[in-house]
């Protein structure tokens, strides 16, 4: 009896000495929230990038919209080209419907091309958040979360706000929707 007990303590040591020697494989949601990251590490990196004037032209701007596989010119408004970029960057191919933040609204709510609709309070770096600024559309601009909502509040990131690449607060009121990268 005692050397059966002897030869499960041993067998029990041995298996977690094992596993702290063997790092994990780690699980899906670590390479989303890893995707996350690297898509916001990349696009705070960005912050001061500017458009030649108020034309939606830059060369960097233009290298963004062509990875999408767009034709330049013409210059298009470009937050989703830069969100794209940013998650290019992490490794993520999303969909050339970003460059319309309306279309890319339906794919996130019906869970396409890598989008998954989430709550406003679900929202955490690197997410993607939809604007509607005007009229006649869903949503008309898109961001990356730098923070989770707190106070009724939301830091961002943003391509295509007052012609450059800038850091934002903005009331979470605003949204009027919130997606997630999936893989």
């Amino acid at each position: 009896m005692h050397r059966r007990l002897a030869v499960l303590l041993a067998t029990a040591i041995s298996c977690a000495l094992l596993a702290a020697l063997v790092p994990s494989a780690g699980s899906a949601t670590d390479a989303r929230t890893s995707a996350r990251q690297a898509a916001l590490s990349w696009a705070l990196d960005q912050v001061g990038t500017r458009e030649r004037g108020q034309t939606n032209c830059s060369p960097k701007i233009d290298r963004w919209q062509r990875d999408m596989g767009l034709k330049v010119p013409p210059c298009r408004v470009w937050c989703g080209a830069f969100v794209h970029q940013a998650y290019k960057r992490a490794g993520i191919k999303l969909s050339s419907r970003l460059i319309d933040p309306d279309r890319s609204y339906d794919d996130a709510i019906a869970g396409r091309r890598h989008l998954r609709r989430i709550s406003v309070s679900s929202i955490r770096p690197g997410d993607i958040v939809f604007y509607k600024f005007r009229d006649g559309v869903r949503a008309s601009h898109l961001a990356l979360a730098r923070s989770k909502p707190k106070g009724g509040k939301l830091d961002t990131v943003e391509g295509n706000t007052s012609n450059a690449v800038r850091l934002e607060t903005r009331g979470t009121r605003y949204i009027v929707l919130a997606a997630r990268v999936t893989r």
